[in-house]
């Protein structure tokens, strides 16, 4: 009897987990009114085709899926009789693929961001397929502390500027705790401010767009090497416990934008505490896309920004002046740096909307990311105005850039101390931004404005897959700006099994005034 029933609870166990692979699914969300699908790629999700979007430079595609279960993907060359060769990034992910006349077909357990290239040698025109988890606590459209935008009047068909989202921003503000409700539709609508706990979640095949018209906004700076800028979604100062997320769109409407001598910003969390962004995808932003500005306690995760690379100075995500903040599992392609944290002086251009005095910035962390850029890849810099330290980037990946790591110390005399880049895979290089061309560069750049140290770098278990076409830097500008107690530890080369013992193995030969450099290997 015992037995039996032993037996009995293992296969109920077993119908349960039966149950379970049955039930997992994925989510293929709406392609927005405004967007094509892609003239050269396809993508089936267990056999039946999700949507997908054309784009400038490379095409997208966004789902969820439940993770802990095989998921098929089918990927498709329309344009082309066959795949003939490909790429999968990140390289080092366990992907096993093959191919069957026009289709690349893997499987996943796991959600990741992907780019992927069919006959694509000169990187021409890539896929970029971003997998999210499948959400959870999904709120309803409507209910108690539900605020609708649709109910504010909001225009949803994309044809008219409203003021029916930030309508219901105000409704919620009284009721905090609450959430603001964008079904799908695209919204174009001026500059949004979010109060302390309100909460704006973004369906899929939600679009934000904004219009690209300087009237329609609050001209809030001035950069001189460019033009006016504003900050489009942004929190009230002193705010906290405010949160964006979901799956749905903030379009920056970029090419027009520029066209008209204007530029935005897109998400600039702003003089808040405990702001939360997760999931939502920001793309063809007209400046430096996501901005957390003099905040504390940031956590961005399942972010996507995606720019074009037309347009000049357009950051995926950039951290100025806070305290700690997390990026996790995020990925940002734009024609300028990825991912960089910045300091700046007080009142000047970009900084004249900041709300506090400046700041250091401290305490950051970037972590599973994927970045593709003309630029850097990761960065500290080109502004320390004020002290950066405890700044990390790890577990990340660069599919292609300029440069892929870098302190670039251009402005201000602060240091740039304890920066860490650790368990990252350069797999491209391309191009020569500012001159630079390397996997590596730590650089004091004395342009006279001011000179500062790098102290305490660390660049662990790295994988430089290409070396670049110029020199790396380790260098100083003078015996007060030097670059000291730089540590090296398991830097890998090309294809080499062992790590470099030299900085001449790493190609690092611009060394003036460096000191205390360490290479430690096993």
């Amino acid at each position: 009897m015992l037995r039996q029933t032993a037996w009995s609870k293992i296969a109920a166990v077993g119908l349960l987990c039966l149950a379970a692979v049955a039930e997992a699914k994925y989510v293929s969300y709406p392609r927005p009114s405004i967007y094509t699908k892609s003239a050269h790629f396809s993508l089936k999700v267990n056999g039946t085709y999700v949507n997908t979007t054309n784009y400038a430079g490379y095409d997208y595609v966004h789902i969820s899926m439940d993770q802990g279960y095989r998921t098929e993907f089918r990927i498709a060359i329309t344009d082309q009789p066959a795949i003939t060769a490909y790429t999968i990034s990140p390289k080092r992910l366990p992907i096993q693929a093959r191919v069957e006349g026009k289709e690349l077909i893997f499987s996943l357990i796991k959600a990741h961001y992907l780019i992927v290239r069919l006959n694509d040698s000169k990187n021409t025109k890539g896929f970029v397929v971003m997998i999210d988890p499948v959400e959870e606590n999904v709120p309803q459209p409507r209910g108690n502390g539900i605020f609708n935008v649709l109910d504010y009047k909001a225009d949803s068909t994309g044809k008219a500027l409203t003021t029916g989202i930030q309508a219901a921003v105000n409704a919620a503000k009284a009721q905090p705790g609450s959430v603001v409700y964008v079904p799908p539709g695209v919204y174009l609508t001026g500059n949004l401010v979010l109060p302390s706990r309100t909460s704006l979640y973004l369906a899929g095949g939600a679009v934000l767009r904004f219009t690209g018209v300087m009237a329609d906004y609050k001209m809030m700076y001035k950069k001189s090497d460019l033009f006016p800028g504003t900050w489009w979604i942004t929190t009230e100062t002193g705010s906290s416990d405010v949160k964006v997320y979901g799956r749905g769109t903030i379009d920056g409407n970029g090419q027009k934008t520029r066209d008209n001598k204007f530029m935005a910003s897109m998400l600039v969390p702003a003089g808040t505490t405990n702001f939360r962004v997760d999931g939502v995808l920001v793309r063809d932003s007209s400046f430096w896309g996501v901005m957390a500005v003099q905040s504390e306690g940031v956590y961005m995760v399942n972010l996507k920004v995606l720019n074009r690379f037309s347009i000049t100075q357009n950051d995926g995500v950039d951290i100025c002046e806070s305290t700690r903040v997390t990026v996790r599992r995020s990925i940002a392609v734009a024609k300028d740096d990825s991912f960089s944290t910045k300091t700046w002086p007080e009142d000047v251009g970009t900084t004249v909307p900041y709300p506090y005095p400046p700041r250091p910035l401290a305490d950051v962390v970037f972590e599973d990311c994927l970045a593709w850029t003309e630029c850097f890849g990761y960065k500290v810099g080109e502004g320390v105005w004020q002290r950066q330290s405890n700044v990390t980037f790890r577990d990340s990946v660069v599919h292609r850039a300029g440069v892929g790591l870098g302190v670039h110390h251009k402005f201000g005399s602060a240091a740039a101390d304890s920066v860490t880049f650790d368990n990252i895979d350069i797999e491209n290089l391309g191009g020569s931004p500012g001159g630079f061309a390397s996997w590596l560069i730590a650089y004091v750049n004395n342009v006279n404005q001011g000179v500062g140290p790098i102290t305490r770098l660390t660049v662990s278990n790295i994988r430089a897959r290409k070396q670049g076409g110029r020199d790396g830097y380790l260098q100083g500008s003078g015996p007060s700006a030097m670059v000291s107690g730089a540590t090296f530890r398991n830097v890998y080369m090309g294809d080499s099994k062992t790590p470099a013992k030299t900085l001449k193995e790493m190609n690092i030969l611009k060394t003036a005034y460096s000191e205390k450099v360490r290479i430690i290997n096993p």
